[in-house]
C-alpha cells in the first residue's frame, strides 16, 4: 500500500493512506493548483496533475513547478521544513556575533591607551633644603679661633665631608619612560647611590615618590646598608609607576666613621649650627 503526504497549502500537511482518500481530498481543496503530494517511493513533492498522469514534472516547467526537496524531519502546520526555520536562526545567531565582536573590537581599540616610547628619565636628587652651602675653609677657621687652638688632619677632613655631604654622597634614578594621552608610564626603574666620601656608610633610608597633577600619587621607601665608596650602589625597582614624574630624596644617612647623621625632618642633631650633622651615634 502507496503512503501519501497531502497539503493545499491551507490546512497543513496530512498522511494519506490510499490513492481515493487522497483524490476525496484533491476533490474538496479549494484552490486545487496549491495541492501539493509527497509520494515515499519518489522522494519529491509534486502537483495533482502530475499525480493524476502518473508523470513526475521537472523543476524546469514553468506551469504548475513541481516542489522538489529531500523529506524534512519534521513539518510544520504551514507545510514549511523546521530544519529551514532552525537554519535561519542559525544565520540570525552567526549575524549576531558577528556584529557584537565588531562592536566589541571598535570600542576596544578606540578606547585602549595607545603608549609611546620617550626619551628615558634621568634625574639625581636635589639638594636638602635643610643643608645650607657652606664655606668649609671659613667654617673651619671660625672654630678655630672659637677654641684657640688648630684642629687636626682627620677632625679637618670629616668637619668638611659632614657640611658637604650632598656633594659627596649623590642619589640617581634612571628609568625608562612611555607617554600617551593618559599621561606617563616609568619602568626599568633604577636607583643607584655614589658614595665618595672616602669612608663606608652604614645605612641610608630613600624617599621614592610618584607625582600626579603636582600631587603625591604614591611613595615608598628604601633601605640600602654598608655603602662602599669603591663603586656605586644600585638597585632594580620591578614596579611600573604612571603619573606626571617622580622624585627621589634622602630620608636620612648614617656613618660613624666620620660621626655622621643625617635627617630629612630635622634642622641639625644638636643645635650645632656650625657642625650640624655631626653626632657620635
Amino acid at each position: 500500500m502507496n503512503k501519501y503526504l497531502f497539503t493545499d497549502g491551507t490546512s497543513g500537511v496530512r498522511e494519506v493512506q490510499s490513492q481515493e482518500e487522497l483524490k476525496t481530498l484533491a476533490a474538496s481543496a479549494v484552490q486545487p493548483d496549491k495541492i501539493r503530494i509527497w509520494v515515499f517511493n519518489t522522494n519529491e513533492w509534486i502537483n495533482y496533475a502530475g499525480f493524476s498522469n502518473g508523470v513526475l514534472l521537472t523543476r524546469k516547467e514553468k506551469n504548475n513547478p513541481v516542489v522538489k526537496n529531500n523529506l524534512p524531519v519534521s513539518i510544520s502546520e504551514n507545510g514549511l521544513s523546521k530544519r529551514s526555520e532552525s537554519g535561519l536562526r542559525g544565520v540570525k545567531k552567526f549575524l549576531f556575533f558577528i556584529v557584537a565582536g565588531t562592536g566589541i573590537f571598535l570600542v576596544y581599540n578606540f578606547t585602549r591607551i595607545k603608549w609611546e616610547e620617550a626619551s628615558p628619565l634621568n634625574i639625581t636628587a636635589a639638594r636638602p633644603s635643610n643643608v645650607p652651602l657652606i664655606n668649609a675653609d671659613s667654617l673651619i677657621q671660625f672654630m678655630e679661633e672659637n677654641r684657640g687652638q688648630k684642629l687636626d688632619k682627620v677632625t679637618k677632613t670629616n668637619l668638611r665631608i659632614r657640611n658637604t655631604w650632598p656633594e659627596r654622597i649623590t642619589l640617581q634614578l634612571n628609568a625608562d619612560r612611555d607617554v600617551s594621552n593618559a599621561g606617563s608610564r616609568y619602568y626599568n626603574a633604577e636607583l643607584s647611590i655614589d658614595n665618595s666620601t672616602g669612608y663606608n656608610i652604614d645605612n641610608a633610608v630613600v624617599k621614592f615618590v610618584v607625582w600626579k597633577n603636582n600631587e603625591i600619587s604614591s611613595a615608598d621607601t628604601f633601605h640600602f646598608s654598608n655603602i662602599s665608596y669603591a663603586a656605586a650602589v644600585k638597585r632594580k625597582l620591578d614596579n611600573i609607576y604612571r603619573g606626571d614624574s617622580l622624585s627621589v630624596s634622602f630620608q636620612s644617612i648614617k656613618a660613624k666613621v666620620f660621626n655622621f647623621c643625617y635627617s630629612a625632618d630635622k634642622k641639625s642633631n644638636y643645635g650645632n649650627s656650625a657642625d650640624r650633622w655631626f653626632c657620635k651615634e
